[in-house]
């Protein structure tokens, strides 16, 4: 059953017009970058090397298997893959056939897995047998999901069960579909849904976007026009390309440009500092707190990273000190720096040549975007002044999966989207976030959302009440600090990690730091003052 968009005739229109949007694809993308370059190396990851033409071959093998299986255009297939060749073959081979990549975090546990899964109830499920000691594919069997829509299991590893085929037998099996001439469709429609990505998770439905392949695609082509990006480029994915940012810059972009791609399959400083020169980095994303970390183990232990040409940092503010360090250690590479959500991709960036003082902003919007500031009442306001931050343009996801609601609350009927944020543009037009409305954690760049906390905590039989808040952090920006009311009995830290591992919760979403209170403090009309628990919590 197709995927419902919330796009009108009038926006195709209007982007397709513009040129905002064409007849473009993913796969023309790759077939072109083969054509010009087929033993141009596209993806590394360690020793191993995989060409453009060797890449295309795996794809279309992959594809042709997906398609055999019966996999058609809009169906979900949910991959819960490290950062690896396996994953950029899944990818590019959904996308081949116009098959949705449902994207879930390795970090992902049974609490997160059985909300997205157990929602979206995808034809297939891909994972490894095990990754970094854990065993995922005991994970899907064992979670609560189970759906009769799952038909097929598909692990990097040796099948645990029948239940299961591993990657290399699927590719078999699209290399006989492509030896009887069996091919999947060459160029999929470019508005059908690419990708369902998980923004938050909640006590009930969690809240998934949803994005075309236009939209990616356009985006991938509009970051590397304002970059300055071209195939010379090798890109580092340090951060999991089941986050969004990390799919947009480095694997999309990558691939748009016909340039290289080096695969990190896990965050490291020391590794990343290795392959910075080793593989010769042109070009990485990261969040501030992974920047401060490899500017001060490249300050103890200098290494050559010469190559170096230019770095996106987004997903937390980006303070001038920040700034002052990092053109002083790579004066060879610029730093850029860009607000976006998954729901919209980078939305406002600086630009190469921009003053060094507007480094500290979020640049200003990306092509065909557009950036307005709202007051409580949804008035715009001039320049200077401090409102909601909203946007609209063809980069905003088409709504999301199965939440009629939330897509209602979020984007308008002309199209323009809610995004919770707190900014301001100066007269130059360049954004400046400068906080949030809703009650978010970003630790170390990713987003916790304190009710989904506090509603597990609520669970625990020695919690009476809790609120959770983020307490500065000078390395990850902010920490996650419960705020408890017990029933009368200690609670210590310890037992309430106890407590969210045997709930299955991703670890990166335990709080660190937990302070008791007797009671609350309130407001005038008897509310929880989440200020007043949050000072208190920062002082503690």
């Amino acid at each position: 059953m197709p995927i419902l968009k919330t796009y009108t005739k009038a926006h195709y229109d209007r982007y397709y017009a513009s040129g905002a949007w064409k007849e473009e694809t993913f796969t023309g993308c790759l077939a072109e970058a083969v054509k010009k370059h087929p033993k141009k190396i596209a993806l590394v990851q360690g020793d191993r090397r995989v060409s453009y033409a060797e890449l295309d071959e795996l794809v279309r093998r992959f594809a042709a298997a997906l398609y055999e299986m019966g996999i058609r255009p809009e169906e979900i297939v949910s991959v819960q893959l490290p950062n690896s060749i396996e994953l950029a073959v899944v990818i590019l081979a959904l996308v081949r056939i116009g098959a949705v990549y449902n994207p879930l975090n390795p970090g992902y546990r049974k609490h997160e897995v059985d909300q997205i899964v157990g929602l979206l109830r995808p034809r297939a499920v891909i994972c490894p047998r095990e990754y970094k000691g854990f065993a995922y594919t005991e994970l899907h069997d064992q979670a609560a999901y189970q759906v009769d829509s799952i038909e097929f299991r598909i692990c990097v590893g040796e099948p645990p069960t029948p239940q299961w085929v591993s990657f290399e037998q699927v590719l078999a099996a699209g290399a006989k579909a492509l030896d009887q001439h069996k091919f999947p469709p060459e160029i999929p429609d470019p508005d059908n849904v690419l990708l369902l990505g998980t923004t938050s998770g909640t006590t009930g439905n969690p809240k998934i976007y949803i994005h075309t392949a236009q939209t990616q695609l356009q985006e991938a082509k509009g970051v590397n026009r304002l970059l300055g990006v071209t195939g010379e480029a090798v890109f580092l994915a340090m951060a999991p390309m089941t986050h969004r940012g990390a799919l947009m810059f480095g694997f999309f972009t990558s691939i748009v440009a016909g340039a290289t791609l080096v695969l990190a399959d896990a965050y490291d400083p020391a590794k990343v500092l290795h392959l910075f020169e080793k593989e010769k980095i042109t070009h990485f994303m990261a969040i501030p707190t992974q920047v401060i970390d490899l500017l001060a183990l490249y300050e103890k232990e200098r290494r050559g990273v010469s190559s170096l040409r230019l770095a996106v940092m987004s997903g937390a503010p980006v303070g001038e000190a920040l700034v002052q360090r990092f053109t002083k250690a790579w004066p060879h590479c610029v730093p850029v720096t860009g607000y976006g959500m998954s729901e919209v991709g980078y939305c406002t960036l600086t630009r190469p040549g921009d003053p060094k003082e507007k480094l500290c902003t979020s640049g200003k919007p990306a092509l065909g975007m557009e950036i307005e500031i709202r007051d409580e009442e949804g008035r715009p306001l001039p320049s200077g002044q401090t409102g909601e931050i909203h946007i609209r343009g063809p980069l905003v996801c088409a709504g999301y999966y199965a939440n009629q609601k939330a897509t209602d609350e979020a984007i308008d009927r002309n199209g323009w989207l809610a995004s919770g944020d707190l900014g301001y543009l100066d007269g130059e037009g360049y954004l400046h976030p400068v906080g949030r409305l809703k009650h978010v954690i970003i630790r170390g760049g990713l987003k916790i959302h304190a009710e989904e906390i506090e509603f597990i905590l609520s669970q625990h039989p020695a919690v009476a009440a809790a609120a959770v808040v983020p307490v500065p952090d000078e390395r990850l920006g902010e920490k996650v600090c419960a705020c408890v009311m017990t029933r009368g009995g200690d609670f210590s830290l310890e037992e309430m990690r106890a407590f969210f591992e045997k709930k299955g919760v991703a670890k990166f979403q335990w709080p660190e730091l937990i302070k008791i209170f007797e009671d609350f403090p309130r407001n005038p009309v008897g509310k929880i003052d989440r200020r007043a628990i949050k000072e208190a919590a920062a002082k503690g």
